[in-house]
């Protein structure tokens, strides 16, 4: 009895270990090909590694040290909506209703040459992922976010892109109308989501662009300029965790 007993524990430990494995990803090189993820290498406010079609450093304070600022997170013992392993930094835009600041974005192209040398009939999936927040949570807020992964042939013509948008609204502040908010007079427990995207990559892909951008379209408020608040004249968008790999399907 005891053999068989023995016997039957092994054989569930060897199928669960098969399970565990056939469970894991094979990676076509790095599991994560996106530099500097997380924000955490920067040079005065300005992530290194990425780009941008607007000016970047300075006072743009492009990058932000959780716990930092009034409305952003703390290192208390409360749970406070952050990603898993956030790190130091992350990325932090701005827009608003000033024409400089409406639209703002950054960017980053990843070489997809070693591709090429996969076989015909392989089929290469991406897997994209972010997490990402905002300061006002609110509907009425008219601010957005667009991620975008660009697949690009050699000549840069995009083939095929992943997608994704947000919206203030899709987000909650996690202590709002409790009496420690209250007491402090602004909701500090912003929520980070996750986002994840697999999509078939394109033959003929030799990059790929990771674009984040952040827009704040509104031509018209909800109130007279002096009864305008801060939620209705701008919102910030926070990034972290960004990671872009590749498989075999």
């Amino acid at each position: 009895m005891k053999t068989h007993l023995t016997l039957f524990t092994f054989f569930s430990a060897f199928c669960l270990l098969g399970q565990v494995k056939s469970n894991q990803i094979a990676w076509i090189g790095k599991s994560n090909r996106i530099l500097n993820p997380g924000a955490e290498a920067n040079s005065d406010g300005a992530p290194l590694q990425w780009k941008s079609d607007f000016t970047l450093g300075g006072e743009s304070n492009w990058v932000s040290d959780y716990g930092r600022t009034s409305h952003e997170w703390n290192h208390g013992e409360k749970k406070l909506g952050l990603p898993v392993n956030p790190g130091n930094n992350y990325f932090r835009l701005t827009v608003s209703k000033h024409e400089e600041t409406r639209k703002l974005n950054l960017f980053q192209s990843i070489s997809l040459s070693d591709l090429q040398n996969m076989p015909q009939q392989d089929t290469v999936m991406a897997d994209f992922q972010f997490w990402s927040g905002v300061t006002y949570p609110t509907k009425t807020n008219c601010a957005f976010a667009e991620v975008k992964v660009l697949f690009k042939d050699a000549s840069g013509k995009t083939l095929d892109s992943i997608y994704v948008k947000r919206i203030p609204g899709e987000f909650r502040d996690l202590d709002a109308g409790t009496p420690e908010a209250e007491e402090r007079g602004f909701n500090v427990m912003h929520e980070m989501l996750l986002t994840k995207k697999t999509h078939q990559v394109p033959r003929e892909a030799q990059s790929a662009l990771v674009h984040l951008q952040c827009s704040f379209p509104c031509a018209k408020f909800i109130g007279e300029e002096e009864d305008e608040t801060e939620g209705e004249l701008s919102n910030t968008f926070f990034f972290d965790n960004l990671s872009l790999g590749f498989y075999k399907k």
